[in-house]
């Protein structure tokens, strides 16, 4: 398969998880109520990204430099799903924008509204806490919102920075 074909699938499936999250979503909000949707989904999400985070414990719990290295290497379509931007890497922080995000955009080609957005990327990060945290490291992940460039930006810190070392 073609490169821009290979790429144009992935797209596609990560388009097609980011309805489903909405759908999914809505359907357990008219269920349960909002707060509790959000919790589910989160939690769901968390797990996910817990199962995925074997390839980079390697890394833990403070080889952050070649954590950021190997997540930029390995990222999605070879870097052009959510063409990453690196903000900070070195010994102690890795920092990453994704630039692009096939999952926002699906969300924002489906309709959602900019709020429904920036809470689906904000649910939808639970899949990197998970992947992170997971592996052992401190994670935070600053969720897209209405005027922030690109998508989301992932942080990674060694596991036992303290809270003021950033």
């Amino acid at each position: 398969m073609k490169d821009d074909a290979l790429r144009t699938e992935l797209e596609g499936a990560n388009a097609n998880r980011a309805v489903l999250y909405y759908l999914i979503f809505v359907e357990v909000r008219n269920a349960l109520g909002e707060d509790r949707a959000i919790e589910i989904m989160k939690r769901a999400i968390y797990q996910r990204g817990s199962e995925t985070s074997l390839p980079i414990k390697q890394f833990s719990p403070n080889r952050i430099r070649e954590l950021g290295e190997y997540h930029v290497k390995h990222s999605a379509g070879g870097g052009k799903l959510f063409n990453p931007e690196i903000q900070r890497l070195d010994d102690s922080a890795f920092e990453v924008l994704n630039t692009t995000c096939p999952l926002k955009q699906a969300w924002i080609d489906y309709g959602l509204t900019d709020a429904e957005v920036a809470l689906m990327c904000d649910i939808g990060s639970a899949i990197d806490y998970g992947k992170f945290e997971g592996a052992g490291f401190t994670f935070e992940v600053d969720t897209w919102k209405p005027g922030k460039r690109g998508c989301c930006t992932l942080k990674a810190y060694a596991a036992t920075r303290s809270e003021d070392a950033h």
